[in-house]
């Protein structure tokens, strides 16, 4: 049985290392998802674990590819939070997590941001996607399972606090609104 919900746009956080940072075109490499699972919470179903599936076949690379923002914490509202950029064609998937390079900004009123994020006291992301397609599993005992089959993200933020603890700026040897979607019922 299939059922039309909207949901909210929607965030992931992700931890990172500064290891990746190149000096000569001063970008970093990130690991903006790993898919862990995440207990949410929606006001007309209660509490639910999500659980983002990272593969070639459910995640849309196109925004992200086309030179999608780097913000600081997901303001969008003005260019200033603007503090890089996804180096175009960067994105990819490899390995079950999310990969792109981050061009950072040189600009004077983003210099203290992208500092912290060079000297490596700044250490987690996240990233803003939209929700496609769902398969929600009723779990006996447990709250629900959504399982997000398809989703598109649009952007990555620096953040202060990481919801996927395996998705980090990668080490220098590493590095070589609401919108509708389909729910299946399982």
């Amino acid at each position: 049985m299939t059922s039309l919900i909207r949901l909210p746009k929607m965030v992931r956080e992700a931890a990172f290392r500064e290891g990746s940072f190149n000096e000569n075109d001063n970008t970093i490499e990130v690991v903006w998802t790993a898919g862990a699972t995440v207990r949410r919470l929606s006001w007309l179903d209660g509490e639910f674990d999500e659980e983002l599936i990272v593969s070639p076949n459910s995640v849309r690379l196109e925004r992200l590819n086309a030179g999608a923002p780097f913000l600081d914490t997901h303001s969008r509202h003005s260019l200033e939070n603007v503090i890089g950029n996804v180096v175009r064609g960067t994105a990819r998937i490899e390995g079950g997590k999310g990969i792109a390079r981050i061009k950072l900004s040189a600009a004077p009123d983003a210099a203290n941001r992208v500092a912290r994020i060079k000297e490596g006291t700044v250490v987690n992301v996240s990233t803003g996607y939209i929700v496609r397609e769902v398969e929600r599993t009723e779990r006996d005992g447990k709250i629900p399972l959504i399982r997000v089959t398809d989703w598109e993200p649009f952007e990555i933020s620096a953040v202060a606090v990481p919801a996927d603890p395996s998705a980090q700026i990668r080490t220098a040897q590493e590095a070589g609104e609401g919108f509708e979607c389909r729910v299946e019922l399982a």
